[in-house]
């Protein structure tokens, strides 16, 4: 049942982050606000605090691509949490036993 509750709450912020940042003009959602400060912090320190940096010009791409992917894993990961609530949630195709049997 725990497992249940988690990838639905799961599932639900990451639907809300995706939704508030695709369709939203105030900006983005609270996952991919983090994930973007953080991918920029990271570029930042290691192009050594010069704004100028030529390594800065690829920071705007890494941000949408780690966005995307935390999305993916973020509805990933919730599913499985759903699917792993119910140990008949699987079964195997062949003798229709639940797959943890």
């Amino acid at each position: 049942m725990v497992f249940l509750v988690l990838g639905i709450l799961l599932f639900l912020i990451t639907a809300t982050d995706i939704t508030k940042t695709t369709l939203s003009t105030r900006g983005g959602g609270t996952i991919t606000n983090t994930v973007s400060k953080s991918v920029w912090r990271f570029f930042f320190a290691l192009a050594g605090r010069r704004e100028e940096a030529k390594l800065l010009e690829y920071a705007g791409q890494c941000v949408l691509l780690l966005v995307l992917l935390t999305w993916i894993a973020c509805l990933w990961v919730s599913l499985f949490l759903m699917l792993a609530s119910d140990p008949a949630s699987v079964i195997n195709g062949t003798t229709k036993a639940a797959a943890d049997s």
